[in-house]
C-alpha cells in the first residue's frame, strides 16, 4: 500500500511539474542563442521542493547535451553550459554550480561543490591590460569517472578517475587517479582503495 502511493505521489509531481519545466526549457533553449543559459538554469534551481528536483530533471533532460536516468539536482544546484553530460543515478546535493563536465554513473556530489572548467579560463600576463579583457586558453571539459563521492565544499578544476573520494573542502587542481582518496588545499594523494 506504502509503495503504490509513492508511486501515487510521484506521478502526481511529475504531471504538475512538466508544463513549469517546459517554460524553462523553451527559455533555456532561447538563453543558449542570447548566452544566457546560467541565467535560466539559476531560475530553475530555485523551485523548491520534490516538485523542484522534477522540473530541473525535465528540464535538463531536454537542453543537456546528454543527461542520464535517476539523476537529483537539490535546490539550488545548477548547470552553466548545455554542453553537460551525466550519467546514471548521480546525486547533485545543495548550492553546486556545474561547468563543462563528463559525469559518470553512481556519483554522489554534497553541498556547495564548484565544477570549474579548468584552471587556465583568464590570463594575467599582460601587463599593459586589465585582467577582464586578457585572452587565455579557455574552459576545458573536466571528466568525472564513474562511482564517484565529492565532498560538500570541493572546488574540481580537474579531471577524476574511477572509484575516487575528494575529500569535504579539497580544492582539486591536478588530475585524481582511479581507486584513490583526495584531499587538501591542493588536494593530494591521500591513500589508493
Amino acid at each position: 500500500m506504502l509503495k503504490a502511493a509513492k508511486e501515487v505521489y510521484s506521478l502526481c509531481i511529475s504531471i504538475f511539474a512538466l508544463p513549469v519545466a517546459l517554460l524553462f526549457v523553451i527559455a533555456g533553449k532561447f538563453a543558449v542563442f542570447c548566452g544566457a543559459f546560467s541565467e535560466v538554469s539559476i531560475l530553475a534551481s530555485k523551485v523548491p521542493f520534490n516538485f523542484g528536483i522534477r522540473v530541473r530533471y525535465i528540464y535538463y533532460k531536454l537542453t543537456l547535451k546528454s543527461l542520464g536516468r535517476d539523476v537529483k539536482f537539490k535546490y539550488g544546484t545548477f548547470c552553466q553550459y548545455p554542453n553537460a553530460v551525466i550519467g546514471n543515478r548521480v546525486l547533485f546535493g545543495y548550492y553546486n554550480a556545474i561547468g563543462e563536465v563528463i559525469i559518470g554513473d553512481d556519483v554522489i556530489v554534497g553541498g556547495f561543490v564548484n565544477f570549474v572548467s579548468g584552471t587556465k579560463q583568464h590570463s594575467f600576463d599582460d601587463d599593459s591590460q586589465p585582467i577582464s579583457t586578457q585572452k587565455a586558453a579557455g574552459r576545458v571539459t573536466i571528466n568525472i569517472g564513474s562511482d564517484v563521492w565529492i565532498g560538500s565544499n570541493a572546488v574540481v578544476a580537474a579531471d577524476v578517475g574511477s572509484r575516487c573520494v575528494i575529500a569535504t573542502g579539497s580544492i582539486l587542481v591536478r588530475p585524481a587517479e582511479n581507486r584513490s582518496i583526495y584531499g587538501g588545499n591542493p588536494a593530494k594523494l591521500i591513500r589508493t582503495i
